[in-house]
C-alpha cells in the first residue's frame, strides 16, 4: 500500500505522519506545496517532494495524472489554493481524504458566519487600509470571486471521498452550506496525541499560577481586542497576561502588543517567536485561566492542553467548541458568563472538574485512539473505493 500526503509547510504534518507511520509503516510519502525554502516547520522522515508555485491565479494541477496513479490513497492536509486543484489530476477511482483544519472551510464555505466582533473588525479594516499589499490582496480576491474561480474548490470537494473536520458538528455545517452534487463521507480524525505532542514531558502536572492566556495566534478571528478590553475594564493589573502571537498577521501582532502594553504594562507578554512545544507548554503552564474569544472553532490544541493542566477556560458560547466539550461532560465557561461575573477569574475549577476534564482529553486524544482512528480512516477510504469499483461493474 502507498499513501500520498499533500500538505503545506506546517507543524501539524509531523504529528500526523508519526501516527500514519506507526499504523502503516513505510507506506507514506509526502508532497509539500510551499513558496519558501528550506522548510520551516516540517522535519519529515518519509520521502517528500517540494513543489514551488508562485502563480496566485494558477488553478491548474501542479502534478500530472501519472504522478498520482501509483498511490492507493491520497490525503489532503487542509484544502487550500495550493492543493485543491490537484483533484483534477487524481484518478476518480482513487480514494481521497480531506483532513480539515478550519480555515479551509470557514473562510469561504462558511463565510456567512460573522467571525469578527466589532472592535476587531474595525482594527482589521484599518490594517488592510494601511497596508498596500493587503489592499491589493483584497482586490485580487474580489476579482477571483467575480471570475468564479472558487468553483474550482467546490468541484474539488465534490470529488473527495472522505472529510474529517476538526469537530464532528462542522461536518453538517459544511455539508449544509450549499447544494452539492456530491459531498464526502464523514469520519472522525484529529491531529496530535496527548502523550506524543500536546503535553509530552508534562504528564501529571497542573497549572502553576494565575496568569491569563489570551488567544492562540496573531489572527483576527481571535478577537483579542475585545478580550483585552474586558480584562482592562475589570481592572486586572496585578496578573500576567500572555498572548501567543508567533504566527499570523505581523501588523496585527504589533498592534495587539501596543494595546497590551498600554493596558497592562510589564505584565503583558507577547510570545512573538515560534518555540518548540515543550517550551511553549512550560510558558503557558503558569496560566490558570484561558480566554479564547473566537466565534469559530480554533485553538483546539491549546484548549486540550489547558484542560489537561487544569485551567479554567472561557470560550464564546456560539463557538462550536463549546457545544462539543459540554456534550462530552467537560467543564468550561463562556466569555459571556465572564462578562456577567468577573469573579470567575479568581475561581479555579474544582478538583472534581479538573479530574473529569483531564480524563476526557486524555482518552479522546490518546495515542491508542489516534491509531484506531487512523486505521478506521484508511479502511473507510478503501470501502469507498470498493463500492466505486462495484458501481462500475
Amino acid at each position: 500500500m502507498k499513501i500520498l500526503h499533500l500538505a503545506s509547510d506546517d507543524k501539524f504534518l509531523d504529528q500526523a505522519l508519526a501516527v500514519f507511520e506507526k499504523v502503516f509503516p513505510n507506506a507514506n510519502e509526502v508532497i509539500v506545496f510551499t513558496r519558501k525554502k528550506p522548510l520551516q516547520h516540517i522535519s519529515l522522515t518519509p520521502n517528500h517532494i517540494e513543489v514551488f508555485d508562485n502563480s496566485f491565479f494558477n488553478t491548474k494541477p501542479k502534478l500530472a495524472r501519472e504522478n498520482y496513479q501509483k498511490y492507493d490513497l491520497i490525503i489532503f492536509h487542509s484544502l487550500g489554493p495550493d492543493t485543491y486543484s490537484e483533484l483534477q489530476s487524481i484518478p476518480c477511482e482513487t480514494p481521497t481524504i480531506w483532513l480539515g483544519w478550519g480555515f479551509d472551510y470557514y473562510s469561504d464555505l462558511l463565510s456567512n458566519i460573522p467571525l469578527l466582533l466589532e472592535k476587531t473588525k474595525a482594527l482589521s479594516a484599518s490594517l488592510d487600509g494601511n497596508n498596500l499589499r493587503r489592499r491589493a490582496s483584497v482586490i485580487i480576491k474580489s476579482i477571483i470571486c467575480m471570475l468564479g474561480i472558487p468553483t474550482v474548490k467546490v468541484k474539488a470537494i465534490e470529488r473527495i471521498s472522505i472529510f474529517a473536520p476538526v469537530l464532528p458538528s462542522e461536518y453538517d455545517l459544511v455539508a449544509q452550506s450549499r447544494k452539492w452534487k456530491h459531498f464526502p463521507e464523514f469520519v472522525v480524525w484529529n491531529y496530535g496525541t496527548i502523550e506524543d505532542n500536546l503535553i509530552k514531558g508534562f504528564e501529571g502536572e497542573r497549572v502553576s499560577g494565575n496568569a491569563i492566556l489570551v488567544g492562540n495566534s496573531a489572527t483576527v478571528t481571535g478577537n483579542h481586542i475585545e478580550a483585552l478590553d474586558l480584562l482592562h475594564q475589570f481592572g486586572v493589573n496585578d496578573r500576567q497576561i500572555i498572548a501567543p502571537l508567533s504566527y499570523g498577521n505581523e501588523q496585527y501582532a504589533q498592534r495587539l502588543t501596543e494595546v497590551g502594553i498600554d493596558y497592562f504594562g510589564d505584565n503583558f507578554e507577547a510570545l512573538m517567536n515560534f518555540m518548540p512545544v515543550e517550551n511553549y507548554v512550560a510558558t503557558i503552564k503558569k496560566c490558570g485561566y484561558v480566554i479564547m474569544n473566537h466565534v469559530r472553532q480554533q485553538a483546539v490544541g491549546n484548549i486540550v492542553i489547558m484542560l489537561y493542566l487544569g485551567a479554567r477556560i472561557f470560550v464564546r458560547q456560539e463557538n462550536p467548541v463549546y457545544a462539543f466539550f459540554k456534550a462530552m461532560g467537560v467543564s468550561l465557561s463562556t466569555v459571556q458568563e465572564l462578562v456577567i461575573d468577573p469573579t470567575l477569574l479568581q475561581t479555579p475549577p474544582s478538583n472534581e472538574e479538573r479530574e473529569r476534564n483531564r480524563n476526557f482529553v486524555s482518552g479522546y486524544w490518546s495515542r491508542d485512539r489516534a491509531h484506531e482512528r487512523t486505521k478506521d480512516l484508511v479502511e473507510k477510504a478503501f470501502c469507498w473505493r470498493d463500492r466505486k469499483v462495484q458501481s462500475h461493474d
